[in-house]
């Protein structure tokens, strides 16, 4: 690899464009960004990737750099390598060197340089901003039907299997901070061609970071020849399972039985304290008991925010709001044991009654773990 720019760069933004035979665009394109751009000219640089392209794509960004002294840089590799790991290394060579936001964009124009300034915006409060083919407001142009149908496709298929609510997996027009490759280093990400954004994407989601989708309108390239693989398709759904594997999740029967185990941990506080104050300091049983709630629910809250569903809230600290709403659900789980107990014992002859009981603590527990699953601990979408 050939380097071309200085080593080391204190400017707020780098724009990272991979190009392979892309001369009929390029010039106009790194004109039209630092034009667009030029408001906040001081704190946006560009890096050109380019794979030794045959139509004499770096040489044209060659003679350009002049013009935009310092601010352009060019590295050009000895052969073809594809998008993914010039993006991947654009991210490692741009945190290097100091840049505290990356955009990746690519150069025939699909990206329009006009989003840029709303990005920007949009970062101060996420961690990373996509530029969204698939959100209300955004827009394909100039693009077959089956293509769109592919895209739509895909998104649903990512969104099904991955379980993530974002819309467009695919997309290569993304804003990030930083922190982003802080917690998901390039050199970690395993899968290329246009897969490795969604894996990107989806480990972003599942550590917690601050996603946001804009709507953008994506027309075809004009110009040069679209460097989309007819394997992608076949290739994203193998990779998507892969994706999948490689982000452990607790599945519903594990959150179940963490729950439980930290239900019986409750218990036995409770008890303890309540036989320590109780049966030996002799204070009232009521007020004791009002406390012992408290207190093991306040542990149970703990340990299922840090143990039980700690892959729904990574990322997030514990609040009073989601205490209060854990203690609830927890008054509500007691009120179902209490209900089913009544109604068995009312209607229902029973040889032993501690099996009413049972029902009832089972019932109880049930309607505690659902609304602790999808209200107090559920999975959140940063926007």
């Amino acid at each position: 690899m050939y380097y071309h720019g200085p080593e080391s760069i204190n400017n707020k933004l780098l724009i990272i464009i991979p190009t392979y035979n892309e001369a009929e665009n390029i010039e106009l394109l790194l004109n039209t960004i630092f034009a667009i751009t030029s408001p906040a000219s001081a704190a946006i640089d560009i890096l050109v990737i380019d794979d030794n392209s045959p139509d004499g794509t770096a040489a044209i960004v060659e003679s350009i750099k002049p013009a935009y002294s310092g601010r352009l840089h060019l590295l050009t590799r000895e052969n073809k390598q594809g998008g993914a790991t010039a993006f991947l290394w654009g991210f490692s060579w741009g945190i290097s060197n100091g840049y505290p936001l990356l955009l990746a964009m690519d150069a025939d124009f699909s990206h329009d340089p006009q989003y840029i300034p709303l990005m920007l915006r949009e970062i101060s409060s996420h961690d990373m901003v996509i530029g969204s083919r698939n959100v209300k407001g955004a827009m394909i142009k100039n693009r077959s039907w089956i293509r769109n149908l592919i895209t739509r496709c895909a998104s649903l298929y990512c969104r099904v299997v991955l379980g993530c609510p974002l819309r467009d997996f695919t997309g290569g027009y993304n804003m990030y901070r930083k922190e982003v490759f802080e917690k998901i280093h390039p050199d970690q990400i395993q899968c290329r061609g246009y897969s490795f954004q969604i894996e990107l994407k989806y480990k972003a989601y599942r550590s917690g970071l601050r996603l946001k989708e804009i709507p953008i309108v994506f027309p075809d390239r004009k110009k040069g020849k679209s460097k989309m693989s007819k394997k992608f398709l076949f290739e994203s759904i193998r990779d998507v399972i892969k994706i999948k594997k490689m982000v452990p999740a607790d599945t519903g029967i594990d959150q179940f039985i963490k729950f439980g185990i930290t239900g019986t941990l409750g218990a036995i506080t409770n008890l303890l304290i309540f036989f320590l104050c109780v049966d030996i300091l002799q204070l009232l049983p009521t007020p004791v008991s009002a406390g012992c709630f408290l207190i093991a629910g306040t542990q149970n809250y703990i340990i299922n925010h840090k143990w039980s569903f700690r892959y729904n809230t990574a990322g997030e600290k514990t609040s009073l709001k989601k205490w209060l709403f854990f203690l609830s659900a927890s008054t509500l789980g007691l009120c179902i044991n209490l209900l089913t107990l009544n109604l068995l014992l009312r209607f229902f002859i029973l040889p032993y009654k501690f099996i009413a009981q049972a029902a009832g603590i089972v019932f109880g527990m049930l309607m505690n773990f659902f609304v602790s699953k999808t209200i107090v601990f559920r999975k959140k979408y940063k926007m």
